[in-house]
């Protein structure tokens, strides 16, 4: 019994840890600029990007070397934050919290390209 216990409050604070230190480096790339190449590409209108933009970024993702890897639980993480804006629409601080958080995982994906981009320029002109 205590070790069932011991057991279950380990995998859930290990669960905890995992999303907390993911999130913490979701919200420290996304901090970065994103180039204006990547904002031209992407067809984005307005100086801040966004959650709305998310998927216009993520056109632009699907093309670069590796497509989606490195971003998939960036795309299920905006997905259920998508699902949580729309049950909580009522709640004004949930819409807001969702709307920053899809914003964040936009930026996100934005840098991501811009660092995939940089690569690709680097590994030609070593060539």
């Amino acid at each position: 019994m205590v070790s069932g216990f011991i057991l279950a409050f380990s995998l859930v604070a290990l669960i905890r840890f995992g999303v907390l230190y993911c999130r913490g480096i979701m919200v420290r790339t996304a901090e970065m600029p994103v180039s204006e190449e990547v904002r031209s590409a992407a067809r984005l209108s307005g100086e801040e990007i966004t959650g709305r933009d998310c998927g216009a970024l993520g056109g632009g993702i699907s093309l670069t070397r590796g497509g989606w890897g490195g971003v998939t639980l960036v795309k299920a993480y905006y997905r259920a934050v998508q699902m949580v804006g729309a049950i909580g629409r009522t709640s004004t601080a949930c819409a807001e919290w969702a709307d920053r958080e899809m914003a964040m995982c936009a930026r996100y994906v934005g840098v991501q390209i811009d660092g995939r981009l940089q690569m690709s320029f680097a590994e030609q002109a070593g060539r």
